[in-house]
């Protein structure tokens, strides 16, 4: 069983996208990218950074509906097929960059609206979550808007199970969750195994999981001010029971 010694580097990878991303359809990407549009809002003419965008599923869409599109990642596998699947589109008005979070000041462009989806925040350290936030603010244009969507910690723990299994037809997946309350990291173990060749491949993602108050007050104390609350695509207001933790700030200053 193989193992890289960045989780990152193997979890963001072709493997991900070609097992992980199955379920990500683009009837869900559209229904996405509507909230989205409606809940920031989202306007004509504006210039939008999808930051951690992977294989470009929100970035697309964006770009397909005429607004001006950069995607920024950390994995080159992954922009491979979010730049072949832009060209196929025909798409002028979308870049992307694979660049480290902390590096974000070098993009020559202003934004109107920063986009961190699907916990791609709170994968490095606390200090770097801090940084990254100080790298936004300095590329949002003045009252900009970031959206930062992760997993809900409460709703997450109050249903946690340290075991799950997932059977389909050319492969099994088997997750060990674990939640370190010392230190809010929460790991997944997940082990893929191919059934039409018997191999087994072990996949690790490690984030740490904010609560509300604490990601509020991070953004607070990098120069946001955090004007919304939502707690699914759907729109509804945050509660402990909420499937995600979605916070609209707007940049001050």
């Amino acid at each position: 069983m193989e193992r890289s010694k960045d989780w990152r580097d193997e979890y963001f990878s072709k493997a991900y996208y070609n097992f992980f991303a199955r379920h990500l359809t683009q009837e869900r990407t559209e229904k996405e990218v509507d909230f989205l549009e409606v809940s920031v809002p989202i306007k004509k003419n504006m210039m939008i950074l999808d930051l951690g965008c992977g294989f470009g599923r929100h970035s697309i869409e964006l770009a397909k509906r005429g607004y001006k599109v950069v995607g920024v990642d950390r994995s080159n596998e992954l922009l491979e097929i979010a730049r072949e699947n832009a060209k196929k589109e025909g798409l002028i008005n979308l870049e992307f960059y694979c660049m480290e979070y902390k590096d974000l000041s070098q993009i020559n462009y202003l934004f109107d609206v920063v986009l961190c989806l699907y916990t791609s925040f709170g994968l490095n350290s606390y200090k770097e979550d801090r940084e990254t936030l100080k790298e936004v603010y300095k590329i949002l244009k003045p009252k900009g808007k970031l959206l930062i969507d992760i997993e809900n910690r409460e709703a997450l723990l109050r249903h946690f199970i340290p075991y799950s299994w997932d059977i389909m037809e050319d492969f099994v997946l088997l997750t060990e969750h674990k939640f370190e309350p010392e230190t809010g990291y929460y790991t997944s173990r997940r082990i893929i195994f191919e059934r039409s060749t018997g191999e087994a491949r072990e996949y690790i993602r490690k984030i740490y999981l904010y609560t509300a108050s604490e990601l509020s007050n991070l953004l607070e104390d990098t120069g946001f001010r955090v004007i919304k609350f939502i707690g699914d695509y759907e729109g509804h207001k945050y509660s402990i029971a909420s499937r995600r933790l979605i916070l609209l700030s707007i940049k001050e200053g």
